[in-house]
């Protein structure tokens, strides 16, 4: 009888899990993330919440922020890399599937998408851009999803933009990057710096009205995410672009982008879409690309 699959997503704020039998979510469970806190603490933390659950699955299936390279994952933010495929096999003794966080969730609503038969033909162009505490991507070019052996691949908030009055500089070191601009951790930072006091994104999103500062950034955020749309569609030929994230989700600034990608020429503006899998769009689909790879060797071993 199969076994179930632990899923799990490593984000910057966030560990979630999910134990996965036959497309059933039997159990789920998050916590904290430590990737800039306690990066060394990973595994143990990953082993912790749900290593339990290991005589019950067959596969281990991550979903991971960073360069997820073949043999080690570089944290971008932390400027620090760690062998993680190793460590997390020797603690859970499990095979192991590992893509970037915003991969596995543009295969998420590209899976969805087909099964809903939404697109126009068999191999589309898809991009999935997803603001939160930073900026990621994932791209699927001609139905397949496109990954690099250094796991420098569609990181696009690290595509710089022009900014008219304004220049950020990215962690990275380049100037301007959309993450730099749009993600939540920046915009919080611009408002920070205006006010003289911190406030999370999350909250300045609920704050009504928006103070007028607050407005500009984010108006400048969507402004920048809109670039980064027309350039997604000059360089992909992407029929359809999704904006996710939990701050690219959001009411406020998903419309506001909405908007401005009206302004441009038709030839710029792919069908911008909401995500269809929520908050557990990682986890799917890390998942559903395991399932596809597991299913494509076992077609290969016929």
């Amino acid at each position: 009888m199969a076994k179930a699959t632990i899923a799990i997503d490593i984000g910057g704020t966030k560990i979630a899990a999910m134990l996965i039998k036959e497309q059933q979510v039997l159990e789920k469970r998050r916590t904290d993330s430590v990737v800039h806190t306690n990066l060394a603490q990973l595994p143990d933390t990953l082993y912790k919440l749900c290593g339990d659950w290991i005589t019950q699955a067959d596969h281990l299936a991550i979903a991971c922020t960073g360069q997820v390279r073949q043999n080690e994952v570089g944290f971008l933010s932390a400027k620090l890399s760690i062998p993680l495929q190793d460590l997390l096999t020797e603690r859970f003794k499990l095979p192991l599937t590992i893509i970037n966080d915003a991969a596995a969730a543009v295969y998420a609503e590209y899976y969805l998408l087909q099964k809903q038969q939404r697109f126009v033909n068999k191999a589309p162009n898809l991009v999935y851009i997803t603001v939160s505490t930073g900026v990621g991507g994932g791209v699927i070019q001609n139905g397949q999803l496109v990954l690099a052996d250094d796991g420098f691949c569609a990181h696009l908030g690290h595509l710089t933009v022009p900014m008219q009055q304004v220049t950020r500089r990215c962690h990275c070191g380049r100037l301007n990057c959309v993450e730099a601009i749009a993600s939540g951790t920046a915009i919080a930072q611009q408002v920070a710096e205006l006010s003289g006091s911190f406030v999370d994104c999350a909250t300045l999103f609920t704050a009504h009205p928006l103070a007028l500062e607050t407005q500009l950034i984010v108006d400048r955020a969507a402004t920048a995410l809109v670039e980064l749309i027309a350039n997604s569609k000059a360089w992909s030929g992407c029929q359809y672009l999704i904006l996710g994230g939990s701050v690219g989700q959001s009411d406020l600034l998903f419309n506001l982008v909405e908007r401005k990608l009206e302004a441009l020429p038709n030839i710029y503006r792919p069908q911008l879409l909401r995500p269809a899998c929520g908050t557990d769009a990682d986890l799917w689909g890390v998942y559903w690309y395991a399932m596809q790879l597991r299913q494509n060797h076992a077609n290969h071993s016929l």
